[in-house]
């Protein structure tokens, strides 16, 4: 089991990393976009056109020409491509690259070239051809020209439902645009949209923790927090989300006089749903039981309140079908039901460095499997 663990930590680590070195790439070569206006100017291709697959060879020259491309060998690695191009036109993985290399030596124009190219096929690839021309855009202050971008693609895609993958991908860079723009309404909105073309993409509930956890939604935050770390267990923001898990679930502190001092925010937004209830709750769940056993670990304290927690929310009928009532309330109903929470909460302990965690987790290995296969496997029932 502990080789499963370490096959899907490598599986969403790379697939992190490689959403990530796009990204970067992206913003880091669009510092002078002449081509902007020429950009916004043209609409985008619909994609009609299929792309045909790499064989063995053209994989392993592939992989040459990204290793040029990092070693910075850029005429090297465009030469690669577009001898992969010229025996298989269609390979748009390849075209996707060579983008991404012109980018990096600044061709501009002809980054933008290949890219709409490569717009034109139905493919993997297709939102991060998109999002090579709106951060173009976005990165020479024409935000709102990048958002157009985005809802061209939008109207394009949302006809078909097989591209229903690709939409969560528009609307999440749609929902990293309005961060930017620090319009955090607008970008509830485009992450929630997401999440629900494709409950099993780990980066909308990344980012949704973030908005709403610094924008007065702690329950909701805790949530999407949940539904992130059960998908990506070893990248870089898989340790801040179990961190954000297990702060909220903190106990509460005990003032000068000896007292547990609970903090409220009376303000706190309600179109979610009115969790004051559980916001209430949340700094004594850790505390239950200390008396009845004062023997408890604190790892068995978290575990006891985060199954109590979950309990609760599963348990109450009177939550509205707000956006979370219908994606993760029952998410961690069915969770709960499979009796899956004391595993999951052993884990985020675990990704956290306790030492406590790692020893249940190995002791109990076949539970851990069965929460890998649920999170990976569940969707959310359509309503």
């Amino acid at each position: 089991m502990w080789e499963l663990l370490a096959d899907l930590c490598i599986k969403y680590y790379k697939f992190y990393k490689l959403e990530t070195r796009m990204k970067l790439k992206i913003i880091s070569l669009l510092i002078v976009c002449l081509v902007a206006g020429s950009a916004a100017a043209q609409k985008l291709p619909k994609p009609t056109q299929l792309p045909t697959a790499l064989t063995e060879a053209e994989r392993a020259e592939l992989a040459r020409g990204v290793a040029l491309h990092d070693a910075k060998k850029y005429d090297e690695a465009i030469a690669v491509y577009d001898a992969i191009l010229k025996l298989n036109p269609d390979a748009v993985v390849a075209i996707y690259e060579k983008a991404l290399t012109q980018y990096e030596m600044k061709n501009l124009n002809a980054a933008m070239t290949t890219a709409y190219s490569g717009a034109k096929y139905k493919s993997e690839e297709l939102p991060l051809f998109y999002g090579i021309m709106a951060h173009c855009l976005d990165d020479v202050g024409k935000p709102d020209e990048a958002i157009a971008v985005y809802r061209e693609a939008e109207a394009m895609l949302s006809t078909e439902r097989s591209m229903k993958p690709h939409l969560a991908n528009i609307y999440y860079n749609l929902g990293v645009t309005y961060v930017r723009l620090k319009k955090y309404s607008e970008a509830r909105a485009e992450l929630k949209k997401a999440v629900e073309n494709n409950f099993s993409y780990p980066s909308p509930h990344y980012l949704l923790s973030v908005v709403w956890g610094n924008t007065g939604y702690k329950v909701p935050a805790l949530m999407a927090a949940l539904r992130f770390v059960s998908l990506e267990y070893n990248t870089g923001r898989t340790g801040p989300a179990a961190a954000t898990i297990e702060t909220i679930l903190k106990p509460a502190e005990k003032g000068p006089d000896g007292k547990t001092v609970i903090n409220l925010n009376l303000a706190a937004p309600k179109d979610e749903g009115d969790f004051g209830l559980y916001e209430m709750l949340l700094p004594t769940l850790m505390m239950v039981g200390d008396k009845k056993d004062p023997n408890k670990t604190e790892a068995e304290k978290f575990v006891g309140a985060l199954s109590s927690l979950v309990s609760m929310i599963a348990e109450d009928k009177d939550l509205p079908k707000t956006f979370v009532g219908r994606t993760y309330v029952p998410f961690l109903a069915e969770m709960k039901k499979r009796d899956l929470v004391p595993t999951f909460g052993y884990m985020i302990l675990f990704i956290r460095g306790n030492a406590e965690a790692k020893a249940w987790l190995q002791r109990n290995d076949d539970k851990l499997g069965r929460l890998f296969t649920f999170a990976s496997e569940y969707v959310p029932a359509d309503k």
